[in-house]
């Protein structure tokens, strides 16, 4: 089981689409997945119920809990039980005793950034306190940002620059554009089941071309995080 959580100390981040779009991709991929959501607003509980209730949920994907550390270790646990492939673990905002155990259990950490001055001095902070957790157990886990909601069109001055100030720390190759997609996905489901839906009703055709391109670069983050966990194509 390979484990990747997902760690912002800011609300707001893109922290949980993140975590959805993976998601998609690795259940979409044939993989039984483990949603750790340790958010104190259960967005992710939220999330399988409104896709439960519009058939775009899959059984191959879990959610647990873990609004405290007993039960982060009770939902840990259960996910090995169960042998998923990957636990994908949604952290809350802020620093706190929780969010650091969700920090040294797991094999990468993925910290997401929009590119306002405001998230990336976020980001910089969580990655800091990242590695500093990190080395206090003296344990070596994988830490990388992740820029999202990047425009689909010509970035501003302002954005190039941001961009080009992280260009020194380690990050995803891939990022996530500003697509209609992410935002509707807490309420709409697994972009896969989605996308299936979509195409089969006549009306909403077009809006399925959308849920496809997202579809495409969700797929390609995955690949980027299956990489950096030494995951073979053929067996993600």
């Amino acid at each position: 089981m390979k484990r990747i959580a997902f760690a912002s100390f800011k609300g707001g981040a893109g922290k949980t689409t993140a975590v959805m779009a993976i998601a998609s991709s690795l259940v979409a991929k044939g993989n039984r997945i483990a949603l750790i959501d340790a958010d104190e607003n259960a967005p992710l509980i939220d999330w399988r119920e409104a896709a439960q209730s519009t058939g775009t949920w899959s059984d191959q994907c879990t959610v647990y809990e873990a609004d405290d550390l007993r039960g982060f270790e009770t939902a840990f646990e259960e996910a090995e039980k169960a042998q998923v492939d990957y636990t994908i673990i949604d952290t809350r905002g802020g620093g706190s005793e929780l969010n650091n155990a969700c920090l040294i259990n797991t094999d990468l950490v993925i910290i997401p950034s929009t590119l306002t001055s405001l998230d990336m001095t976020q980001a910089l902070l969580t990655f800091e306190h990242t590695v500093e957790v990190h080395q206090s157990m003296d344990i070596e886990i994988l830490v990388a940002l992740l820029i999202q909601r990047v425009p689909v069109g010509k970035l501003t001055v302002s954005q190039r620059q941001s961009l080009d100030a992280l260009s020194e720390l380690p990050r995803c190759e891939t990022i996530l554009h500003a697509r209609d997609a992410y935002a509707a996905m807490a309420r709409q489901g697994l972009l896969h089941r989605t996308y299936d839906a979509l195409s089969a009703d006549l009306m909403r055709r077009f809006n399925a071309n959308h849920v496809a391109l997202a579809m495409k670069e969700a797929d390609a983050l995955a690949n980027d995080l299956l990489e950096a966990l030494g995951v073979l194509p053929e067996d993600s």
